[in-house]
């Protein structure tokens, strides 16, 4: 099978299609910034960027590199959205995870590949379970076939028929595609898209315990298998076994600077610490912004970074909106959120423990039954993650120390009683709330992956989803802007070109949402989309 794949589809084509995916890929992309040229002059197209989370850093990047006045404006001290760091004592916690999918090319285009360093471990995650304890390699699917094949026997066949069917997907998805014309050019990915991932796992596996396994890698989508487009899934277990996930060394923090520099380096302005409270409109189209302090910027375009909601219901005013199009927003859920603690440790596990990346699967195996734990945020019942970041890489931590972090999906409504007082700063109840549960999964961590952890505890901070919601002012915390429900993803996702003219967005909620990889197309998208529309205008 590795061998299949490495005649038919190399991994460095395989990742150039990934750095060029994106809304408008049938477009090359040297076209693009050929048009970027035409625009002239510059200094009449002005661009306001709210918000510098990862997708407005990259919109502004392109912006800025193709000499366009671009102005991105921050509420938050540090630029990156959750793709930030923050320090506790000796220790430096990355807010989320920073894993990516081919943005090597990115890198280079943005001119910040020397910036930047990504580092890549050998094994996908390791799954942890009351009768396995299996370790999945990277960009190896004989492997993959093999290790599975070992503990399921019996489901043998089916593992290679899903591994052969992801290579053959692979194989359409490198092909540009006429939506016209798709479920005859490629049918496998047409197939896929009807299906949520419990079709395409039960088309292959009857052991409940083996999809459970293999569905974790659609987990940081946030649904279960009932309700994950079963395209997503297959994309996340293609691209992982057959190219790799890489993470940003020594955190993401690490690329969301390296961007506001090259901004800055190409004469564009970051402006942090202000908050923009109003989008202005002339004859139907943006004209500016204006922030908190009162000021004004204005704007032939302005690239939406904060959510979907706050751009079109509280920096808009909704009555420029069509109905209909707010009413298809409003049928859209914002994504799960996370319960997340950090831990700093006075003993080095570098060399002591088996992966990078450690998932506790509950004894129930059913991930239709674990999503209804993550929902009550019962750290008791729930699938969860334990990443040791040392593993990752010499040096991560001060030497004698190791840095962890504990990951479970957290859905909102536990956390909506404490929200009116959270936000007046009575959080005795919360804080006890949030302890309880930290305090559960350190000791499922410690019985699971790290025996003796409480023990070596020198830093412990924690996050809920209200954490999230102050920080990124996302509704509900969401981790992924919308739901990739099977309405709103892929092609059917909602569009970055929004109904008022000039106005786009770069971020989760837009296409093709979140995840880092994802965010960085959509930013990518944004700068696409307003190049093609300017051109239009000139012509």
């Amino acid at each position: 099978m590795k061998e299949l794949f490495n005649k038919s589809l190399s991994r460095r084509r395989f990742l150039r299609y990934i750095a060029a995916t994106m809304a408008t890929a049938t477009f090359d992309w040297s076209k693009i910034e050929a048009m970027a040229s035409t625009v002239e002059p510059k200094s009449e197209y002005p661009v306001v960027v709210i918000g510098a989370g990862l997708g407005g850093l990259v919109a502004a990047t392109y912006l800025a590199k193709n000499d366009f006045p671009v102005t991105v404006i921050e509420q938050r001290d540090v630029p990156g959205g959750y793709i930030t760091s923050f320090e506790r004592g000796e220790f430096t916690f990355g807010v989320s995870l920073h894993y990516t999918l081919g943005i090597g090319p990115f890198l280079d285009q943005w001119g910040i590949q020397d910036k930047v360093e990504l580092v890549k471990p050998p094994e996908v995650f390791r799954a942890i379970t009351p009768d396995y304890d299996l370790i999945l390699p990277q960009e190896n699917p004989e492997g993959i076939i093999r290790i599975l094949s070992e503990k399921f026997p019996y489901e043998a066949q089916g593992i290679k028929s899903l591994v052969s069917l992801l290579n053959g997907f692979l194989q359409e998805w490198v092909k540009p595609f006429d939506i016209k014309t798709i479920s005859s050019t490629h049918p496998i990915m047409w197939n896929l898209s009807k299906l949520n991932t419990a079709q395409v796992l039960d088309q292959h596996f009857k052991d409940p315990k083996l999809k459970a396994i293999l569905s974790h890698f659609g987990y940081g989508f946030g649904l279960p298998p009932s309700r994950l487009p079963g395209l997503l899934f297959s994309v996340m277990m293609a691209a992982s076994i057959f190219a790799g996930r890489e993470y940003v060394k020594p955190c993401g923090q690490r690329l969301s600077n390296a961007l506001m520099q090259a901004i800055e380096n190409n004469r564009g302005k970051v402006i942090l610490k202000t908050e923009v409270e109003s989008i202005l409109t002339k004859d139907g189209a943006v004209a500016g912004v204006r922030t908190t302090n009162g000021k004004i910027y204005t704007a032939k375009a302005i690239i939406s970074n904060a959510s979907a909601p706050a751009t079109f219901e509280k920096l808009l005013s909704p009555k420029l909106l069509p109905d209909s199009y707010l009413a298809k927003l409003r049928t859209y859920r914002p994504s799960h959120s996370y319960f997340l603690v950090w831990l700093g440790l006075n003993n080095e596990l570098r060399g002591k423990l088996k992966a990078f990346q450690n998932v506790v699967i509950p004894d129930h195996f059913d991930p239709e039954a674990d999503d209804e734990a993550t929902s009550a945020c019962d750290a008791s019942k729930a699938r969860f993650v334990v990443y040791l970041y040392d593993i990752l890489y010499p040096g991560y931590s001060m030497p004698g120390k190791s840095t962890v972090q504990l990951l479970m999906k957290c859905g909102y409504r536990p956390w909506k009683h404490f929200e009116a007082d959270y936000f007046t700063g009575k959080k005795e109840a919360y804080r006890k709330e949030k302890g309880r549960i930290a305090q559960i999964l350190i000791e499922r961590a410690e019985s699971k992956v790290i025996p003796g952890l409480k023990s070596m505890i020198e830093v412990m901070d924690a996050a809920t989803p209200l954490t999230h919601m102050r920080y990124t002012k996302n509704p509900e915390g969401a981790a992924l802007g919308y739901e990739h429900s099977m309405d709103n993803y892929w092609i059917n996702r909602n569009k970055n070109r929004t109904p008022i003219k000039g106005l786009y967005l770069a971020s989760a909620w837009g296409s093709p949402g979140g995840g880092v990889s994802p965010v960085i197309r959509g930013g990518q998208s944004a700068f696409t989309e307003l190049m093609l529309d300017w051109a239009k205008i000139k012509q």
